[in-house]
């Protein structure tokens, strides 16, 4: 018990003091995935560029794991509906990776970014186009994702606010749900 209140330093745990560093680094890997695709190098979404994302989508499809292996095959036979996706899931890396660096709806952001993580290692497939890097991203950042989903963000964050303010969490309906 002194050990446990020795390592609590002004109500919040020495855990939770190192979470926002894993927190901040894994909103980073999906908003700066939008910030490369529309500001660095907006070619990326451009159908007309030979730096076009989409092209990137036919090195997926050998070595995708089966669920995916049709879904890859109709999206990419629907060219107009493959930029549609690829503006979808820019965006939806966007929004999402900036919720979790700010610790906004940092559960929800933890399972958006989870589903994110691992469609992209589900479509890259074990060995990938190159190597096993889409792989070892998906699971590492599906697994930090999936562990904000269950904890939460408390310490330096938006959530930690609204905890204090609603600590039942948002009420929907008759139900309240733990959003921080």
């Amino acid at each position: 018990m002194e050990q446990a209140k020795a390592l609590e330093v002004s109500g919040v745990s020495l855990a939770d003091k190192y979470l926002p560093i894993l927190r901040v680094t894994l909103g980073w890997m999906y908003f700066s995935a939008f910030l490369r695709r529309t500001v660095n190098v907006p070619a990326k979404l451009n159908p007309h560029s030979s730096a076009y994302v989409g092209g990137k989508l036919i090195t997926f499809l050998p070595h995708a794991w089966q669920p995916i292996v049709s879904t890859l095959e109709w999206i990419l036979m629907h060219p107009h509906l493959l930029y549609i996706f690829l503006l979808a899931f820019t965006a939806i890396e966007g929004i999402f990776g900036l919720l979790m660096m700010l610790g906004f709806m940092t559960r929800l952001s933890g399972l958006v970014i989870a589903l994110l993580a691992w469609s992209i290692g589900a479509a890259g497939g074990w060995l990938g186009p190159t190597c096993v890097d889409e792989w070892q991203i998906a699971t590492v950042e599906g697994a930090a994702a999936f562990m904000f989903m269950f904890t939460g963000s408390r310490w330096l964050s938006i959530d930690q606010y609204l905890a204090r303010r609603y600590p039942a969490g948002l009420r929907i309906w008759k139900i309240n749900v733990p959003l921080w």
